[in-house]
């Protein structure tokens, strides 16, 4: 149950959510990795003219290093990406709907419109009313 303090998500209650929910953490590990890596090498460099031989700054053709910083972020690209298109199959309900329900953002307010088909309810106008309440 959500609480208006909390710091992260509710617990998921369903296998869709479980596995959004666990993407959010791996992306959130790999997000800190890249930041970890980014700031490691910013540090170096601007600390190198402080320490001799620290950094080579005399390299100017290296074919392994650019290979290796354009095959990494593929992999991790990758990595996200086939995870991602996972969840997104995942979720999707296809025809087996009970109803639609379309919600709208607004500035101050949301806006629900449940869509419904006439046509597999009776006339009865108390009948629809109690199944929407369900």
């Amino acid at each position: 149950m959500s609480q208006w303090y909390q710091m992260d998500f509710p617990d998921p209650s369903s296998e869709p959510a479980r596995m959004l929910y666990c993407y959010h953490d791996t992306v959130l590990v790999i997000v800190m990795m890249v930041l970890f890596g980014v700031g490691w090498f910013l540090i170096l460099v601007l600390v190198a003219p402080f320490m001799k031989g620290l950094v080579n700054r005399d390299i100017t053709n290296s074919d392994k290093l650019e290979v290796a910083w354009t095959l990494l972020p593929s992999f991790f690209l990758v990595a996200i990406g086939s995870s991602s298109l996972l969840n997104l199959y995942e979720m999707e309900v296809g025809d087996n709907v009970g109803y639609n329900v379309s919600v709208t953002g607004h500035q101050w307010y949301w806006e629900y419109n449940y869509i419904l088909d006439l046509d597999e309810f009776t006339k009865d106008s108390d009948y629809i009313y109690f199944s929407l309440m369900k």
